[in-house]
């Protein structure tokens, strides 16, 4: 096991693009990180910059407390899985598991177990003298793990190495890396663009937006304390509703007329700056026409235009007076609504984010007591 740490990490191309801005952070031994954001956030060069694929402008990159900036990708010990799998057609899958420790001029009996063990760990026993174009998309996959397995490398990298595959069998093979990763104990860095992905597979989650890292933590930290407007755009599926308020005397106003009783704790918000409020879907409360209003709540209106059932679920797109965005509440999947309904909604403090003009998550009163109770 390893650790790694990235130290004011910067990259910069000739041509004089930034991809990278002074990147800190530190993984330790046996973690699985996964790195998550939109195309050209960095992501994926930072993966690669870990691996020595790209060279470090500035800053360090230490494994297990050594500076390897200067390390050629093979003195780093570490093994990557890319995206195509990037396997040999004319090779059996045992000689494409076994072709880097033959590089390496391991014994013979010895590269022997360590492909007969990983091909056991993962299924692959009965499939060593095929070629690739006789597997599956998944099965590639495995022998592209098998192939970093039989290295035994301190850290594993992992370049969106589900993206290929068709929905069903993603699920299996991220069960199946979670399972293996936990089983071999071995630092993981692993890039995607799927938050789903990224909320499920990880110990901890990096979110990044344009070359920075807006903020590093456990998947349910971000999930129920995200740091910026962004993140808690990006985490949480279906996405965060944002709804643009005025602060008032009384609290934050609305566009469609309602008020909630929020502040924010310790900023200096005048009546009239303009802020967001975020709710997320599965935290709008849907009340019934007898039901009284919870004390310091939002009340909203809002006309269903479309309904979209997900089994256990229904997510109902709603229109909002003053929101060009749809409102979208989740459901649970046997409250029956229909198009064109009108629903009741309630937005309770203690469930609201607040955002100021320049995306960062403000903490609000109600946060403040949850957390000194």
């Amino acid at each position: 096991m390893a650790t790694l740490a990235l130290k004011q990490l910067k990259k910069q191309y000739p041509n004089g693009y930034k991809a990278l801005h002074g990147i800190d952070l530190a993984f330790g031994e046996g973690e699985l990180i996964v790195i998550v954001g939109p195309s050209g956030c960095g992501k994926s060069t930072l993966l690669r910059t870990l691996a020595g694929l790209e060279d470090i402008s500035e800053g360090d990159l230490e494994i297990n407390g050594k500076r390897v900036n200067e390390l050629e990708p093979a003195e780093r010990d570490i093994a990557m899985v890319f995206q195509n799998y990037a396997l040999y057609p004319h090779m059996s899958v045992f000689d494409n598991m076994a072709y880097g420790l033959k590089n390496r001029r391991t014994p013979k009996d010895e590269i022997q177990q360590r492909v007969s063990e990983a091909a056991e760990l993962l299924g692959l026993t009965e499939l060593l003298d095929r070629r690739p174009k006789q597997l599956s998309g998944g099965q590639r996959q495995r022998v592209a793990m098998g192939r970093a397995i039989v290295r035994k490398p301190q850290v594993f990298l992992f370049d969106e190495p589900l993206s290929n595959l068709d929905a069903k069998l993603r699920v299996q093979m991220r069960l199946e890396i979670r399972r293996l990763q936990k089983r071999l104990k071995v630092t993981s860095v692993y890039v995607t663009h799927d938050q789903t992905e990224a909320m499920t597979l990880a110990d901890r989650l990096v979110v990044m937006n344009g070359g920075h890292v807006e903020q590093f933590g456990t998947p349910m930290a971000l999930y129920d304390q995200p740091a910026s407007q962004f993140v808690a755009g990006f985490i949480g599926s279906p996405a965060m509703n944002f709804l643009s308020a005025t602060q008032a005397q009384a609290g934050l106003a609305l566009p469609c007329g309602a008020t909630i009783a929020l502040q924010g704790e310790g900023e200096v918000l005048t009546p009239g700056a303009e802020l967001t409020l975020g709710i997320r879907p599965e935290h709008l409360q849907v009340l019934e026409a007898a039901d009284a209003l919870p004390a310091g709540a939002a009340e909203l209106e809002a006309r269903i235009e479309l309904v979209e059932p997900l089994g256990a679920d229904t997510l109902a797109y709603c229109r909002l007076q003053g929101q060009s965005e749809p409102l979208v509440v989740r459901l649970d999947g046997e409250h029956a609504v229909a198009e064109e309904q009108t629903l009741r909604l309630a937005i309770l403090p203690a469930r609201a984010h607040l955002f100021g003009a320049d995306g960062k998550r403000l903490a609000t009163r109600e946060q403040a007591t949850a957390a000194i109770e």
